[in-house]
């Protein structure tokens, strides 16, 4: 029995689909299972997803993809489309900025389209999550988020934030804030399979 398998069963009694895998290539495998008979897939934006070549194995299956990173390498992006297709695909891929022992899902959102997506959008939702982002309590999770996540992502995209310039949350009020929407997922909401693959390696911010 692995050190985790007390928060995967903690997730499972809560509804989730919860699974534990030793490395990111067993666990790409699982969801290249979970989305075989999907014709449409959105994927969030997410270092884990990227770093594990993951994006890149899904959009080789031909499906359709619905992602920013795809909108971006058109002529003429709209990522606001591209956001709102996913909402819409029959599955939707990607990671948390924290999980809790108590079995939360925190995720905190610039646009609110990742964590819209992730309780309200696709009926099948899968969650790639390494063990670097376990956190004790929601406030412990949020604070990791602030600290580690948000300044690696900032500088990712180029933003002018305190968090990103200094590598200090200052609790900014810039348009270019990352930290518009908090939420905190207890449990799937009414018809909807959440699988969390948890995998026993440091993966993404």
């Amino acid at each position: 029995m692995n050190e985790y398998q007390d928060l995967i069963d903690l997730l499972n009694s809560k509804r989730f689909h919860a699974e534990f895998f030793e490395d990111a290539s067993s666990a790409k495998k699982r969801v290249i299972e979970l989305i075989a008979d999907a014709a449409s897939v959105g994927i969030g934006g997410s270092q884990t997803i990227m770093d594990t070549g993951l994006f890149d194995d899904i959009v080789s299956t031909g499906k359709t993809v619905y992602s920013a990173v795809l909108e971006q390498q058109k002529e003429k992006p709209d990522k606001m489309a591209a956001w709102k297709n996913a909402m819409s695909a029959d599955v939707y891929l990607t990671s948390t900025n924290a999980l809790t022992r108590g079995g939360d899902l925190i995720n905190i959102d610039g646009n609110g389209n990742r964590v819209a997506a992730m309780f309200f959008g696709p009926d099948t939702v899968i969650v790639l999550c390494g063990v670097n982002k376990i956190a004790g309590s929601p406030h412990d999770a949020i604070d990791r988020i602030k600290k580690t996540a948000c300044p690696q992502n900032a500088r990712r995209l180029n933003l002018p934030t305190p968090c990103a310039v200094e590598g200090v949350c200052r609790d900014c009020s810039l348009p270019e804030r990352m930290c518009n929407v908090t939420v905190r997922l207890q449990y799937p909401p009414r018809g909807k399979e959440i699988y969390i693959l948890l995998v026993n390696e440091a993966l993404g911010f």
